[in-house]
């Protein structure tokens, strides 16, 4: 038996200002350790680790995420453009055990409001197969960069 083969798309737009200099906002992207702790959704139980960081135009993200004990998902990037402190660009797909089920672009935008620092995540989403929602995604989004704020305060 097949399975029915379908695509929806999507634009998810997620902000979030933070108590922190851009420079160090952009740092925690940068950084393969903060990505390390903070750079997942889901809640306490989950975890993700860092397997690969290249973080320059043309290099590679490759993290595993999920919760303990669960099922486990791969996220797989490559920097597309990146303008230190202000812009990063990057194709992601993400794959859940040996199912594709996003392939998106993403614009992370960083801008100073004052002596904090607004952060803007464009995802320009396509869900393969269903594997996924935009609901979904929006709500990752928002979780993995409410962790952000706990990172920033850690890095001081």
């Amino acid at each position: 038996m097949t399975h029915p083969v379908t695509t929806s798309h999507h634009t998810i737009v997620v902000r979030r200002t933070y108590s922190a200099p851009v420079s160090r906002v952009y740092s925690a992207w940068q950084d393969p350790a903060a990505l390390k702790r903070w750079y997942m959704p889901g809640d306490e139980t989950w975890s993700s680790e860092v397997l690969e960081h290249a973080f320059h135009v043309g290099g590679r993200k490759y993290i595993e995420f999920g919760p303990h004990g669960g099922e486990r998902y791969f996220e797989d990037c490559r920097y597309e453009d990146i303008v230190a402190d202000r812009r990063i660009c990057f194709a992601m797909t993400i794959r859940r055990e040996t199912a594709r089920i996003t392939t998106s672009m993403v614009t992370v935008e960083l801008a100073a409001v004052g002596a904090a620092t607004e952060v803007k995540v464009t995802d320009q989403l396509v869900v393969l197969d269903g594997g996924d929602t935009g609901a979904d995604r929006e709500r990752g989004w928002g979780e993995t960069l409410d962790k952000l704020t706990a990172e920033l305060r850690r890095a001081r």
